[in-house]
């Protein structure tokens, strides 16, 4: 089975949330606005520890910098569900059938509660349940024995936030400080001599290598939970690796597992990780644990190259995981499909995702070249500015700057549409949550531009002025050329101000002599120089109005 939804309500940082997962989840989203607590809820309520997690008065939700409204009551209800039809019936899950609900699509389903209420003396209840399809609970006993048997076959891991389990779990540490590092040594050497039984061998060199690199990536990412001398006396910092090579042996052993296709191969690797995880000395995990594998910001301290090799590991293990990540370089390595971005709004955290099958096959493309491999940081703007091509991306981001937007801090981003088209991104905007504003020219393929912008805000009665602004022009050029700035294209083309020439041809010379982008520099460096009152008002117009989507959006 697998986590398929997490509800919750009233938890820390968090007031409300509704998350659907799936077997790889990439979260997004800014500082204070619910990644942090959604994993705390994960770790705290289903972490491997001998004890089941009691909720505290730091717990609940309060709006921030107002401690007296804080909630009384919060609530998280898991989802858990079979990954086929008829799954549910396995032997390791004997212990949980009196759990499973059958859904209308007939998979079989475990809905688990925690609730905590803060009562008026300050202390803390806490509560578990099981429930129906309806939500209503089911009466059982033994309600903390069958949550232990869950948090069993699936505990939370979480890689890298370990400060956070040493603050709250500090006997969770020591409860298993003394392995035998000799058998621990020997399930290695088992472990390894199995992954070799391949066509594909690996040579033994390759294969220290690789195993040295994945101990590097758990020293990285558990570093502060280490308590085994086993593992202190072979502690690395990945950043003091003076060769490549175990990083390019790891990526050999990713190519061979990945080309081999075979389940067996993967479970060997989960049966490497598992090992070389329990070395440490933190948790044991039970043989029959399929974990869920909580990775936060996978790109600290580590350069993409290395980034890549290890995300393709982490790939390798069948485990469901839910990654968090601030790296542009990362997101390009995800399907946009396994992308969420979660936005604070007033009354919830909303999340935003596109899905399995929430674009076409070509618009799916576009998105992927355009968005995806070339503008992946694109993905964690709060609005997006659509224009025609690369002379309004270097003249607006410098005149707005000039006219004190800066839009890199308020989160817009200025992307080229004409290579991928409006309506595929702006329906990827719209679904993932990101506020978009698009400016064209006044030629023909403009106003067709403009009449696409126009369908798409009919289907949501959305006002054309908050979406659309038009030049009065036929292109970038004329337009400023119109409002003041013909001195520089003159200037730029070699010619006098009096020439007596149209100004078609005054800006085709200007371009033949340099190139639209160059032109539009030039343009930029002149208003710089004149002033702010120089610069159009629609333009100033316009930057506003993305401002205030963009701010929108942010509060």
């Amino acid at each position: 089975m697998y986590l398929e939804r997490i509800e919750i309500v009233g938890f820390r940082g968090i007031n409300r949330l509704s998350l659907t997962l799936d077997d790889n989840t990439v979260l997004i989203g800014e500082n204070a606005w619910g990644k942090s607590s959604l994993l705390d809820a994960m770790t705290l309520a289903l972490s491997p520890s001998p004890e089941l997690y009691h909720f505290e008065e730091s717990d609940f939700y309060h709006p921030p910098g107002d401690e007296n409204a804080k909630e009384r009551s919060l609530q998280i209800v898991f989802t858990f569900c079979e990954t086929d039809i008829g799954h549910h019936r396995s032997p390791r899950y004997q212990h949980l059938s009196p759990l499973w609900q059958k859904g209308e699509d007939r998979f079989h389903r475990i809905y688990f509660r925690q609730v905590g209420e803060l009562t008026d003396d300050g202390s803390v209840c806490t509560w578990r349940s099981f429930l129906d399809e309806e939500g209503n609970p089911l009466a059982f006993h033994h309600v903390d024995k069958l949550a232990r048997e869950i948090i069993r076959l699936h505990p939370v891991l979480r890689l890298r936030d370990t400060r956070f389990i040493r603050r709250l779990r500090p006997n969770m540490l020591s409860q298993h400080a003394e392995l035998d590092n000799e058998a621990i040594a020997k399930q290695l050497d088992v472990l390894t001599r199995e992954l070799v039984r391949n066509p594909q061998k690996l040579s033994n060199t390759d294969l220290r290598h690789g195993l040295d690199a994945m101990r590097q990536l758990l020293e990285h990412y558990f570093s502060e939970q280490s308590a085994d001398s086993y593992v202190r006396h072979r502690r690395r910092r990945i950043e003091s690796l003076q060769s490549k090579q175990a990083w390019r042996s790891l990526e050999n052993i990713n190519r061979l597992i990945a080309e081999s296709g075979s389940r067996s191969m993967r479970m060997i690797l989960l049966g490497l990780f598992s090992t070389l995880l329990q070395a440490k000395g933190s948790l044991i995990l039970d043989p029959h644990a399929r974990p869920l594998l909580l990775v936060e910001d996978p790109e600290t301290r580590l350069h993409p190259i290395m980034l890549s090799v290890a995300w393709g590991l982490l790939n390798q293990l069948p485990l469901q995981k839910v990654t968090t990540t601030n790296s542009g370089e990362l997101l390009s390595l995800m399907p946009v499909e396994r992308v969420c971005r979660l936005v604070r709004q007033s009354a919830r955290v909303a999340t935003y995702r596109i899905g399995p099958r929430g674009m076409s096959p070509e618009d799916s493309r576009r998105i992927a070249f355009h968005i995806r491999f070339n503008r992946a940081s694109s993905l964690f703007a709060r609005c997006w500015l659509l224009v025609e091509g690369e002379t309004e991306v270097w003249l607006l981001n410098e005149m707005a700057r000039q006219c004190g937007y800066h839009f890199e801090a308020e989160g817009i981003k200025v992307i080229e549409f004409a290579q991928c088209g409006i309506r595929p991104l702006v329906k990827f905007a719209r679904r993932m949550g990101i506020e978009w504003h698009v400016l064209v020219d006044g030629d023909d393929a403009g106003k067709k531009y403009a009449m696409t912008v126009r369908s798409l805000n009919e289907s949501t009665q959305e006002n054309d002025r908050d979406r659309l602004t038009a030049l009065p022009a036929p292109d970038m050029e004329h337009y400023m050329y119109r409002e003041g700035f013909a001195p520089v294209y003159h200037q730029v083309a070699g010619l006098p101000g009096n020439v007596p020439m149209s100004m078609r041809k005054v800006i085709d010379k200007a371009i033949h002599r340099t190139s639209k982008p160059d032109l539009a520099i030039a343009v930029a460096t002149q208003a710089q120089e004149w002033g702010v009152e120089s610069i159009p008002l629609l333009l100033k117009g316009m930057f506003s109005r993305v401002l205030w989507l963009a701010r929108g959006k942010a509060d």
